[in-house]
């Protein structure tokens, strides 16, 4: 899980101008932008809607992959229809397989000794996080493509 201060400098990251154009983009000079980021001289952390501005900028998804990890959800991009096909589908459908079977190849090897211990529980969580998000994703391709 990403903290705050990092979801920021990610969501920043790809834009042309960095920071000082993020900064004037929100009306701030950078040393207000940084005294937001770093919470100093009495600064509080960028509001809601200051972070979905920085997000509309580069159409990141950060800030809601940020929110929606502290709830325990996932963030998964819509597909567009136009960069839709059959080719794309089932390419989507044998990634979903791959991860599939990783995930329970290392639920088999971890169950072997009859104990998850801490590491072999986090790439469980990895896995199947990436599962959820790679089956997520894949029906809403298979709506996309095939909804008249």
């Amino acid at each position: 899980m990403i903290n705050k201060k990092e979801m920021v400098n990610k969501t920043i990251a790809d834009v042309t101008g960095g920071k000082e154009v993020v900064a004037a983009m929100l009306g701030m000079t950078v040393d207000s932008f940084n005294n937001h980021l770093y919470e100093k001289k009495g600064s509080r952390f960028f509001s809601v809607d200051e972070l979905v501005e920085m997000a509309d900028l580069n159409k990141t998804p950060f800030a809601a992959e940020y929110f929606a990890d502290r709830i325990g959800c996932m963030v998964v991009e819509r597909p567009q229809a136009a960069e839709l096909d059959s080719v794309d589908m089932f390419d989507c459908h044998l990634q979903l397989n791959a991860i599939k079977g990783l995930l329970d190849k290392t639920i088999a090897e971890a169950k072997a000794d009859g104990v998850f211990d801490a590491c072999e529980r986090k790439a469980i969580t990895q896995l199947k996080q990436e599962y959820q998000a790679t089956f997520e994703a894949f029906m809403l391709k298979l709506e996309t493509l095939y909804t008249a």
